[in-house]
């Protein structure tokens, strides 16, 4: 299953209507701003965006923000590592490589990192897992965006409620639909946003 379609990749690329990099840019660094609650599971993503040690990525977690988790990323990888990083609720964002070595932009960097924490984004909103199903592709998404195993015959949920970054809602509500999962979003249901499902 590719995480990364066009609508997430969308998703992930929504609020951003600044540009901060030109698209075509070689390298990226990707920094987390903010931690979610889940060790594991961070310990988990940056495994997988580093391809590293269960030692070395154990090391970055803990880490004080901002973090750069990696300074090397084409901006695919970087995406990537963007999107792992919010399934387990943290924040992160991506720039130049240039842009975060050059010691004369500190201020910027900093300046720029507040405003995404605190951008309606990542806002902690609630979802509702109402219904997963008993599928492969079912055991995928609640392994991806929850990291909870759900118990159920025909299908895996008994109205699971959780609160994570908005964007990682608008995220969880666009796989659910492929997948054939039922959540509920009071915060997306209200936003007038139009879902890109195919």
């Amino acid at each position: 299953m590719n995480w990364l379609d066009t609508e997430t990749k969308a998703i992930l690329q929504k609020e951003n209507q600044q540009k901060w990099a030109p698209p075509r840019a070689a390298e990226f660094a990707l920094v987390m701003i903010r931690k979610g609650t889940d060790d594991d599971r961070l310990v988990r993503a940056i495994r997988r965006i580093n391809d590293c040690s269960e030692s070395e990525a154990i090391e970055l977690s803990r880490l004080p923000t901002p973090v750069t988790i990696n300074p090397g990323l084409n901006e695919a990888e970087a995406l990537f590592g963007q999107f792992e990083l919010i399934c387990c609720d943290a924040v992160a964002a991506f720039i130049r490589s240039e842009v975060l070595l050059e010691q004369a932009e500190q201020a910027y960097l900093h300046s720029l990192f507040q405003r995404v924490s605190q951008s309606p984004e990542f806002k902690p909103t609630r979802i509702d897992i109402l219904e997963v199903p008993a599928t492969d592709a079912g055991d995928r998404f609640v392994d991806q965006f929850l990291g909870v195993a759900l118990v159920g015959e025909k299908t895996r949920a008994t109205r699971l409620s959780v609160r994570v970054p908005y964007k990682k809602a608008r995220i969880m509500k666009h796989w659910a639909a492929r997948v054939g999962a039922k959540v509920r979003c009071d915060a997306l249901d209200n936003s007038g946003e139009v879902e890109n499902d195919p």
